[in-house]
């Protein structure tokens, strides 16, 4: 199969994924969580945010592994109604993006990665897109693994 040419890739590793489960699904509720995090100067190097089959929502977050606990304790004070559902934390994850012009123009690339990482034997934890990017969570001791599969089916300027 023909590589598609592309911008090129990026990983940011060493990252605690963190699962807000089960928040309410309100105009404005998990900005306000978001708020508080990024008052604490914790940098979220990916949100994706989805709804469960009980209309309720859910929050993916990553950020640096050394910010975890301060990250927790926030989302704890904002818990403090015990309203959301379940609150997780994932030690060593890597986020693997891949980027570059006209991606909107390039309809196969989201499933070319995904298809090359799972080809890999490599869960995604987590995937979250732009008009220009594709970002998926691994696990770090994947990392490797990852950038091979990708450079199989992507063809770096």
């Amino acid at each position: 199969m023909k590589q598609i040419p592309i911008g090129g890739i990026l990983e940011v590793r060493k990252l605690t994924m963190i699962k807000v489960l089960g928040i309410p699904n309100q105009p404005g509720y998990g900005g306000k969580l978001l708020t508080m995090i990024g008052d604490a100067e914790i940098n979220l190097h990916f949100v994706a945010e989805s709804e469960d089959n009980n209309y309720r929502g859910n929050l993916t977050l990553c950020i640096d592994s050394q910010e975890t606990k301060h990250a927790m304790e926030i989302i704890d004070q904002f818990n403090e109604n015990r309203i959301i559902d379940r609150v997780s934390a994932t030690p060593n994850i890597t986020a693997l993006t891949v980027y570059g012009p006209h991606f909107r123009e390039k309809p196969a690339i989201c499933g070319r990665m995904c298809a090359a990482l799972g080809n890999a034997g490599i869960n995604i934890m987590g995937i979250s897109t732009s008009i220009s990017s594709i970002c998926c969570l691994i696990r770090d001791d994947e990392y490797d693994l990852a950038k091979f599969a990708l450079l199989e089916v992507f063809k770096l300027p």
